[in-house]
């Protein structure tokens, strides 16, 4: 995995190769600016990119933005340096598309954790990348490419970590289940379904803009939504707002047919951020109110479809 690290603090440049090299990563490349590394990022292709937030004149999340932008790079796993006392931006930095960050000063355990992750996730998306390696599937968390605000299912995961870590009590966790998500799936072709779960996202990011929320697809037709926001909004208002806004985009396969987009939204979480091993069962109990509340709406179809035949 061919790594660039960005940082204006001539010993992290030193010291950064070689512990990445401690840990089985030996090709790294060191520059100490933004506007160096968008050259390095222009004239040659890195697989996973390290960046420090605090840096003169183009600091590490408006960088991580501009590279975002970059068509080569929209889902290189970027990792953020951060020191402890800088914590506060990594809101911030989440939501310019860092996947993930790495503490100062470093720990040689996680960094190599950290870049295990980032090289697992490099190969997972260059396959996802070539349908004839690895064509999407129902209960894969895919990255969706052109939605503000939608971050891959990892980056969200370890976002939810580093919240905890920062103590982010008003944060707060909402899954969206797409009913009748394997009807979907079946009936279109890929495109067409990844063009279903962009609509989706997109009714999301509209309905939930004012509420400071990042989005994320984690599979089997749900969306997580996390939200740093004291007073969440409630479940039955979110849904109806992501409904009205799918029902007036009217999707439709490509022989004209409507997709009849319809979602489910369970009640908000308020993960326990006193214990770091909640945070993935927060995300799953959110997930299952999700599920749990399209359930119920499916089996009340059976009736209401005989009153229309």
């Amino acid at each position: 995995m061919r790594i660039l690290a960005v940082d204006d603090e001539p010993y992290i440049r030193e010291l950064m190769p070689m512990m990445a090299a401690r840990v089985g990563f030996p090709d790294v490349t060191t520059v100490a600016s933004g506007a160096h590394a968008l050259d390095s990022l222009s004239e040659a292709v890195f697989d996973c990119i390290i960046l420090d937030i605090n840096m003169p004149e183009m600091d590490g999340i408006e960088l991580c933005r501009r590279i975002r932008a970059l068509p080569a790079y929209r889902q290189t796993p970027v990792l953020m340096l951060t020191a402890m006392s800088e914590r506060d931006f990594m809101v911030q930095a989440f939501k310019a598309g860092a996947t993930d960050y790495v503490t100062k000063p470093f720990d040689i355990h996680e960094l190599g954790a950290r870049l295990r992750i980032a090289e697992e996730l490099m190969l997972a998306r260059r396959a996802a990348a070539d349908p004839a390696i690895a064509p999407v599937n129902l209960a894969e968390a895919l990255i969706l490419d052109g939605v503000d605000r939608l971050i891959d299912f990892t980056a969200f995961k370890n976002y939810l970590k580093q919240a905890s870590r920062a103590g982010l009590a008003a944060t707060h966790v909402v899954a969206v289940q797409i009913d009748r998500i394997e009807t979907l799936f079946g009936r279109a072709n890929q495109n067409e379904f990844l063009y279903g779960l962009r609509e989706v996202a997109f009714a999301l990011t509209e309905a939930l803009r004012l509420q400071g929320c990042l989005i994320s697809y984690a599979g089997h037709g749900v969306f997580a939504v996390v939200c740093n926001s004291a007073a969440p909004m409630p479940a039955d208002v979110v849904e109806s707002d992501v409904q009205q806004i799918l029902d007036q985009r009217d999707a439709a396969y490509d022989d004209g047919t409507p997709m009849d987009l319809e979602v489910s939204v369970g009640a908000p979480i308020h993960p326990n951020y006193g214990d770091l091993s909640e945070v993935p069962r927060s995300v799953e109990r959110a997930i299952a109110r999700a599920e749990n509340r399209s359930a119920t709406k499916r089996s009340k179809l059976p009736t209401a479809n005989l009153r229309n035949l």
